[in-house]
């Protein structure tokens, strides 16, 4: 019995290339303009053949925002304060400086239809900012910063919310992290002016705190 043709697998160049080009013309061209066509031209490739590794644009999308991020660091300086204000400034450094402007928005408006689109977009462009925020707020409950009853989803939410705000609305003005922080934290430690205490001490010291 002849077995089944294979088909030629996938050359991790143009798949490169195809990532490249479409991040170039989405900061050239924005969203709104992206057409496959350009990205083909620039790749060196064929639209058909774009298709076939990436069945919609959504997805090619995703793919080329998630090349320019990293898995952030869970912050760990032995102090809530610090903590808090380093995963702000990661996730505002993720979404305000590698991802190109304008793009987010009506990418999450697309795939909001799509439930595999969605969820892939979550697991890809924000989880992994949150994950390491989420860690963090964990840890500051733990060790007694925070209080016992501090929702960790709902405190990670509202940390983020002001960066989102900014990536969705095309607002490349940063907050201060720091004082977006301490508004939540005079509302949520245990002992806001210890937090501060903390944080002001050499780093090597915070640990016994």
């Amino acid at each position: 019995m002849t077995p089944p043709a294979v088909g030629r697998p996938r050359d991790p160049a143009i798949d490169a290339a195809v990532v490249a080009a479409t991040l170039d013309v989405l900061r050239e061209h924005g969203y709104s303009r992206f057409a496959l066509e350009t990205v083909a031209a620039r790749a060196g490739t064929t639209k058909a053949s774009i298709r076939r590794r990436w069945p919609t644009r959504q997805s090619l999308v995703i793919d080329a925002l998630a090349s320019v991020l990293v898995t952030p660091p869970v912050p760990d300086n032995g102090c809530t304060r610090c903590d808090l204000t380093q995963s702000v400034g990661v996730l505002a450094e993720a979404l305000l400086d590698r991802l190109p402007a304008g793009v987010l928005a009506p990418l999450v408006a697309e795939c909001a239809h799509d439930a595999t689109l969605h969820r892939r977009l979550i697991d890809v462009l924000v989880q992994p900012s949150r994950h390491a925020a989420m860690v963090a707020v964990r840890r500051a409950v733990d060790r007694g910063d925070l209080r016992a009853g501090v929702d960790p989803d709902l405190l990670v939410d509202l940390l983020a919310s002001v960066v989102y705000q900014r990536a969705l609305f095309g607002d490349t003005g940063r907050a201060a992290a720091r004082p977006l922080v301490d508004l939540l934290l005079q509302g949520a430690a245990v002992d806001f002016d210890h937090l501060v205490r903390v944080s002001e001490m050499p780093a090597h010291a915070r640990h016994r705190h």
